[in-house]
């Protein structure tokens, strides 16, 4: 019976070519040709470069023993063609056919592997492995829960590591991923953690001292990886989307999260990066959480105002007075209630930022409402209105005492001149008439006051008392001819 050279399966066909269990050719058994004189060599230049080529996968051609080959992975020996070009296995690792010459049998389990699912450090397959791994690590995690890794327990560790065969660097992983296991975080906060809030919230309002708010921002974030909160949570992303804007914003598109307040102050990062999402965020916010209704109402009115004192524009800042004013106090969540009572101040001082406002409030004015830049310009309008006000005042002022000391220059003036006539009338020779003065001399004023004197004209005289009489008599002729005369004359 003729046996497969490869397999050692046994035949039906003596004459059979072919293996019908693994596929390798099968040698014939016809009479060997007798000899024949040797040819001289020639060279056969396709044939070298083809054996042994495991890049190319195609049909093999084989005609006599010394014609050229057409196929890749084919071994001569003594003039006996084999070809392992069909040759396929299935990888137990990934389940795909692969070649056997691009396979390798596993040590451990026994089954055939392609070479990259083979780890040579270990000598094993990738499955293989990684069942070491978690035994390794089931049994370190029991050692560690015992208590502190003393020399007995890192003995024990040691031994389970060389039984299955780990190397150091696959033990060190799997201790420091045991180590730095996230605990279970508890929504109640301790006394000390309380402090500590309370410590942060106030560093973070101090909006003008960044080294206060970069302590802030880490006590919150430790607060936020130990604990889940609901007020430290609140906090913690408002602190970040305030202070870390840009992080605020790579996180909030990255992370998949139904963290609410992350959603909620979205909007608030978007804003201070001057980037026109923020209303995409909160139609989200919307979205995921609509039953918050009077949360999502103030958050609307929060962002109206970020962009209302942005721009200065009061269509935004009126309709955040809008909103505002349909919000309910009663349902709002509880961190947000100081955000509300800075916008009901707000809306009483007639939604201008500039007036008597608590610390709390200024901090969301600031920070939340980003009031800050209106605050500046309102400041600097004012300012300005001060200083023109100032600088009219100081002229009407320059004014005033210009005119007083031009009053003040003529009542000198007209006290020298007084001088100086009562000593003329006193150096006058007795009985001597004093010196009359022309009509055209200018009129003298009393010293000490501002109405002037003016000279007493002379009279007419006779000429001017019969130029009146004469016109009178002409006055009562005339009247008596005018007048007709009673009939008893007639």
């Amino acid at each position: 019976m003729k046996k497969c050279p490869n397999c050692g399966t046994v035949l039906a066909d003596d004459n059979a070519r072919f293996c019908p269990a693994c596929g390798r050719e099968c040698p014939t058994s016809a009479p060997k040709p007798a000899p024949q004189p040797a040819a001289p060599p020639t060279a056969e230049p396709d044939a070298g470069p083809l054996v042994g080529d495991k890049n190319l996968i195609n049909d093999s051609t084989i005609v006599g023993k010394q014609e050229n080959y057409e196929a890749s992975n084919i071994t001569i020996h003594n003039n006996i063609t084999e070809d392992h070009s069909h040759m396929t296995v299935v990888c137990a690792v990934s389940g795909k056919r692969i070649y056997l010459d691009h396979s390798v049998v596993c040590p451990q389990c026994g089954k055939q592997v392609a070479l990259e699912y083979y780890i040579e450090r270990s000598k094993r397959c990738e499955t293989c492995e990684e069942e070491a791994r978690g035994e390794f690590r089931t049994t370190a995690a029991r050692i560690t829960a015992e208590g502190p890794l003393d020399a007995a327990r890192k003995r024990q560790l040691d031994a389970e590591a060389e039984r299955l065969h780990l190397d150091g660097e696959s033990r060190m992983a799997i201790l420091r991923s045991l180590q730095q296991q996230t605990p279970v975080r508890n929504p109640k906060l301790s006394s000390l953690q309380e402090a500590e809030l309370e410590t942060a919230v106030g560093q973070l309002k101090r909006t003008d001292a960044p080294e206060e708010q970069a302590k802030a921002m880490e006590t919150l974030a430790v607060l936020h990886d130990l604990t889940a909160n609901y007020a430290a949570e609140y906090w913690y992303f408002l602190a970040r989307a305030i202070l870390e804007p840009e992080a605020a914003v790579k996180s909030y598109e990255e992370e998949l999260t139904d963290i609410y307040w992350q959603r909620y102050w979205g909007f608030l990062a978007y804003c201070r990066i001057g980037s026109p999402k923020g209303s995409a965020a909160l139609e989200r916010v919307r979205t995921a959480f609509g039953e918050h209704e009077d949360d999502i109402r103030l958050a609307e009115a929060a962002y109206y105002l970020a962009r209302g004192f942005e721009s200065s524009d009061q269509t935004m800042i009126r309709r955040a007075g809008t909103i505002g004013g349909q919000i309910r106090r009663e349902y709002l969540s509880q961190p947000l209630i100081e955000v509300h009572d800075a916008l009901r101040a707000l809306m009483d001082n007639d939604m201008s930022p500039e007036g008597s406002f608590d610390a709390g409030q200024l901090f969301v004015l600031l920070a939340v409402f980003r009031a800050g830049k209106q605050i500046d310009r309102l400041r600097a309008e004012r300012a300005a209105q001060e200083a023109a006000a100032r600088a009219e005042h100081e002229r009407q002022e320059r004014e005033r005492a210009a005119a007083e000391q031009a009053r003040r220059e003529r009542q000198a003036a007209l006290a020298a001149e007084r001088a100086r006539r009562l000593e003329r009338e006193l150096g006058r020779p007795e009985g001597q008439k004093p010196k009359p003065e022309s009509a055209d001399a200018p009129a003298k004023a009393f010293a000490g006051f501002d109405t002037p004197v003016l000279p007493e004209k002379k009279r007419g005289g006779w000429k001017r008392t019969a130029a009146i009489a004469v016109g009178i008599l002409l006055l009562i002729l005339i009247a008596l001819f005018l007048i007709p005369a009673p009939d008893s004359l007639q």
